[in-house]
């Protein structure tokens, strides 16, 4: 018999008093089977949230061409922020986030691979060149620390009642990434 150590770390006793290493081991691969699940589902969601997005192959020249508006800092604060915005992503995932007005971002999200949603936070503020600069997290909580997502600033158009997002306001070439007010 075992005595009670830390090689069985959290094992559980048995009436004799010995300590049952084979249920607590079971329980270690669990646990780091479910962790490493979940740190694949947080650099899945980063993956798919960071890779250059786009909507139904668009450019920034064809939405132009289609009559899409740049929107300024003061519209986006006024027809945006407080409200809640859905779209996919290039890869297929789907993404729901507010910004809010105290500079806040919120939302979750999920990957075409695994239905679970993940949280999605960070913060949010203008540069002078008119672009919405986010610094975001995805996944995270119950003291996960998710994954931070480099900073990104980027320009919004407006084009009917759609959203859209790109790194460029002048390149025609560059991608756009959707999104819409949810209804």
């Amino acid at each position: 018999m075992r005595p009670a150590s830390t090689d069985c770390r959290k094992a559980q006793r048995t009436p004799v008093g010995a300590v049952d290493c084979a249920t607590s081991i079971v329980g270690l691969f669990r646990q780091e089977r479910t962790m490493t699940l979940s740190a694949k589902l947080r650099l899945g969601m980063v993956l798919v949230l960071w890779v250059p997005l786009a909507a139904a192959q668009s450019n920034l020249g064809e939405l132009l061409d289609g009559g899409a508006k740049k929107l300024s800092v003061e519209e986006f604060k006024k027809e945006v922020v407080q409200r809640e915005l859905v779209g996919p992503t290039a890869s297929g995932a789907n993404l729901e986030v507010m910004y809010a007005p105290t500079g806040a971002i919120a939302g979750r999200g999920s990957n075409v691979y695994t239905p679970a949603l993940v949280t999605i936070d960070g913060e949010w503020t203008t540069d002078d060149n008119g672009r919405v600069c986010t610094s975001m997290r995805i996944g995270g909580g119950d003291f996960k620390p998710g994954v931070m997502l480099p900073p990104r600033c980027q320009f919004w158009f407006k084009y009917k009642q759609q959203y859209f997002l790109s790194d460029s306001d002048s390149d025609r070439s560059a991608r756009v990434l959707r999104r819409t007010v949810k209804q």
